[in-house]
């Protein structure tokens, strides 16, 4: 079994490292959009191969290697459906019916080749037009109550751009502007307890990038009253989050595909953050007059720390940690990520 791994792993590599460096050298080309739409035959040969072979390993891992491409291939093939490639757009809903009326619209396109240059540019005018005059902008708000001492912010932000700082009157506030789909908010409220809790999400849809340009965004602010728990969750895009002002208690950021800045004050003696990330790069402020400590998981992370001493291989701390009266403590797990730690 361990050999049969090993001829898997290794014939996958080479026969793809053989088809990059032959397209390299310009000794093999093909489109790969007129291959990959028969991934399926793949399954057969590899069904074929098990019912001739039976228990020969180095057969055995063959079959491997063609499941392993048909995987990758089946999943580039539908990546690439899901690309315009005429508008740069993309459209990550892989509906096949949507699919098949694309592909009836590609075929009328194709009848029209003398004047597809003209009628690209004036469709792209258009819809530039059109995604201007369907821009959403809307707000949202909860009344601050004076028995709330603490409460807790959920952001889902699926991809966009997010900005939260300020302070406002209100227990919070967002304006959100949006071209594709909108935003939801709901407060519940517990006076046993004197807490709220704030969930703020995006709707689900279709996440569209126009030519490459985010068309969700959203302007956040939070009182700076209650402490203050915050779940930050953004799957691709940029954040910019200033909490200086505000008392958190604790900040949990997840995180796929994204840029974030994170600025932290020293409202309270002590300040959990846990971050989950994962290609991404992390910004964080710290201020001098707390203490900090980061705790490190995972492997191929870009570190830059101003002002820690490394501890151990995973563990950095500021000069005085243990004397210092505020303390702020990070978990950050992650892999292929670049994290800073900026003092200020």
């Amino acid at each position: 079994m361990k050999n049969s791994r090993g001829v898997f792993w290794g014939g996958i590599l080479i026969v793809i490292g053989i088809v990059a460096l032959l397209r390299k050298l310009n000794l093999f080309y093909f489109h790969w959009d007129s291959v990959l739409p028969y991934w399926p035959v793949l399954l057969i040969l590899a069904g074929i191969l098990l019912l001739v072979t039976q228990k020969h390993a180095p057969a055995r891992a063959f079959v491997g290697i063609l499941i392993g491409l048909a995987v990758f291939g089946g999943i580039a093939h539908r990546t690439d459906r899901a690309i315009d490639h005429n508008r740069d757009n993309w459209n990550f809903n892989w509906n096949d019916d949507d699919d098949q009326d694309q592909d009836d619209n590609d075929d009328q396109d194709d009848n029209d080749d003398e004047n597809k240059d003209e009628d690209y540019e004036q469709d792209r005018s258009d819809n530039q037009d059109d995604g201007d005059n369907k821009l959403k902008n809307n707000s949202y708000q909860y009344d601050m109550q004076d028995f709330i001492q603490k409460a807790n912010f959920n952001l889902e932000g699926g991809a966009g751009s997010f900005t939260m700082k300020g302070n406002t009157d209100k227990l919070f506030e967002a304006d959100t502007k949006s071209s594709v789909i909108g935003f939801l908010s709901n407060t519940s409220i517990n006076k046993l307890a004197n807490s709220a809790t704030v969930n703020f999400k995006m709707e689900d849809g279709n996440v569209k990038l126009n030519h490459g340009e985010l068309s969700n965004k959203a302007q956040i602010e939070l009182n700076d009253k209650p402490v203050w728990t915050i779940d930050l969750g953004l799957g691709a895009g940029k954040g910019d989050f200033d909490l200086s002002n505000y008392k958190v208690e604790s900040l949990k950021v997840s995180t796929g595909v994204a840029d974030m800045n994170i600025r932290l004050g020293d409202k309270l003696d002590n300040s959990k953050v846990d971050i989950e990330a994962g290609v991404a790069s992390i910004d964080l402020e710290i201020p001098k007059s707390a203490g900090c400590e980061i705790v490190l998981d995972g492997a191929l992370n870009l570190t830059s720390f101003d002002d820690l001493e490394k501890i151990n291989d995973k563990l950095y701390r500021s000069p005085g940690y243990d004397k210092a009266s505020k303390k702020i403590n990070i978990n950050f797990e992650g892999g292929l990520s670049k994290v800073k730690i900026r003092r200020y």
